[in-house]
This record gives structure tokens, sequence and C-alpha cells, in this order.
């Protein structure tokens, strides 16, 4: 791979940080001002800000996955990704995710999979309380992660 190419990933990565941080930032501007009795609306809001999340990083996966090996199964290929993200191709590159990280995440993206096919605006507020602690849960994780795996990039540049 040219180091253009692996620039270009670089700088993807941090835009996608850059956009995580955003998002999250909106998360806890949210969380202040809702109500600690949410009503269903609550319940939407939040929802949409954890599927984003996990929409912008399954992003970032698949530029990470077209750089490196580019060979996903075409009916799973969402999870399959997401499985992708923690396996490391020894010569070729490194693990971006954790274990942890990647089970946190697979619950969200299950969520996001439902969300897709579930036209009732009508969510179970146990259920998007679990997401919400796994959303708060991998925040920390992804992070460091992600920035971890710039420097895996910066070093492969050098």
């Amino acid at each position: 791979m040219k180091n253009s190419d692996l620039s270009m990933l670089v700088g993807e990565i941090k835009k996608t940080i850059f956009q995580l941080t955003k998002m999250n930032q909106k998360y806890m501007n949210f969380s202040e001002k809702r109500s600690s009795f949410p009503d269903n609306f609550d319940l939407i809001v939040l929802a949409e800000i954890i599927t984003d999340y996990y929409t912008c990083l399954e992003t970032t996966f698949l530029r990470i996955s077209q750089a490196f090996e580019n060979n996903l199964e075409k009916k799973r290929w969402h999870a399959n990704l997401l499985e992708r993200m923690v396996v490391e191709i020894p010569g070729v590159r490194k693990a971006l995710l954790t274990d942890k990280s990647y089970n946190l995440l697979k619950e969200i993206m299950r969520f996001r999979h439902f969300k897709r096919y579930y036209f009732e605006m009508d969510y179970d507020k146990d259920r998007i309380d679990f997401l919400e602690k796994k959303y708060k849960e991998v925040i920390p994780f992804v992070s460091q992660e992600l920035e971890l795996y710039i420097t895996f990039l910066q070093e492969l540049i050098n």
C-alpha cells in the first residue's frame, strides 16, 4: 500500500474521531436536558444518537477493510465487517478493536439492524437504557483504539 493511501486513511480516521466527539457532545447536551422519566420522543432521539454513532464508526471500519483486505461476505457484511476489526492480519495490519469494544459495539449494531426494519415508534425503555449503557461504556475504548490505530498507520508510513 502506498504512503499516500495510508495518509488518506489517517485523515479519514481523524475526521471520524472529530465526528464521534461532536456526536458525543450532542448526546451529553441531550442527556442533561432530558427528563429522568423519558417519554417516547426521548427514546427515539437517544436511539438515533446511538445508531448514528455506530454508523459513523462502521464507515471507518469499511475504509480500513477496503484499504487492507476488502473481502466481506455479501449476505452479512455488516456483522462480518465488525468481526474483521478484531482480527489482526499478520504482516498486513493489526486489529483495530479489542474484544471488549467488539462485544459492546455488536449490541449497538444489532439494535441498528432491528431499528432499520422496525417502523413502530414505540421503543422499549429498558432496551434503550441497555443500549445507552453500552454506548457510554464503549466511547472511551473506541476513542483510544482509533488513536492507537492512527499511530500504527503512521509507523507504516515512516
